[in-house]
């Protein structure tokens, strides 16, 4: 069975890919060991962050 990697379904020039790792300094350090975490991302365009979020944690 192969594995994808999830990727953003719509190229967006004003997409966060490229903003990830500044993304990633702002969360929590103890994002890793909560549960029942709430996602919010009112204007997801192709989902970036949601897709790095759901692959890393």
């Amino acid at each position: 069975m192969e594995i994808k990697q999830a990727k953003p379904f719509v190229k967006w020039a004003g997409g966060k890919t490229q903003l990830l790792n500044e993304i990633e300094k702002s969360l929590p350090e103890t994002l890793m060991t909560k549960k029942n975490i709430t996602y919010v991302e009112p204007f997801i365009g192709g989902g970036a962050v949601l897709f790095w979020i759901l692959q890393k944690y």
